[in-house]
């Protein structure tokens, strides 16, 4: 709720903690000193970088496509695309680097909830999907069965599969 959170943002839940902004620093972190130390460790230098998340880490994925021009590719499996004013981010900003590629996926329940907050998530997943489209940028949204705790593993999996095969 700190960490991959772009900015504040009250909780959505009556037992949780108000969201606390800290996407940024942490995507800071990741991109000066993470990424740089993992590719230290390669034989050769990277063709592409891409970044994959679920849930909230799937809001973060795309965020950062906004906040840095590290990766290129973005997986934003079951990804938090509800987050109040990340659309309205999304469509009035550019990305610091043309993405090559973005996958969304949702579970087809996953909208279906009484919270009107996480209702918009299918909206926005689809609205964002169709914004990357007309930005020229090669993506995918995929509707799986089930709802947000389902499958996590084998969904991820499939949006890091589809974006490696970018």
């Amino acid at each position: 709720d700190r960490d991959m959170s772009p900015w504040d943002s009250p909780a959505v839940f009556k037992s949780a903690a108000p969201f606390a902004g800290g996407a940024d620093d942490y995507l800071r972190l990741l991109a000066e000193e993470i990424v740089p130390a993992a590719e230290r460790r390669l034989p050769s230098t990277p063709i592409w970088r891409g970044i994959a998340g679920y849930s909230l880490a799937g809001l973060f994925a795309v965020y950062a496509l906004y906040r840095t021009d590290v990766f290129s590719r973005a997986a934003s499996v079951s990804g938090s695309l509800w987050f109040p004013g990340f659309r309205e981010y999304v469509l009035s900003h550019t990305p610091l680097r043309q993405p090559d590629c973005v996958f969304f996926s949702l579970g087809d329940r996953e909208s279906k909830t009484r919270n009107p907050v996480l209702r918009t998530v299918q909206e926005n997943t689809e609205a964002l999907c169709e914004f990357c489209r007309g930005q020229g940028i090669r993506t995918v949204f995929q509707l799986n069965p089930g709802g947000h705790h389902d499958h996590p593993a084998q969904r991820t999996a499939a949006g890091i599969q589809w974006i490696t095969n970018g």
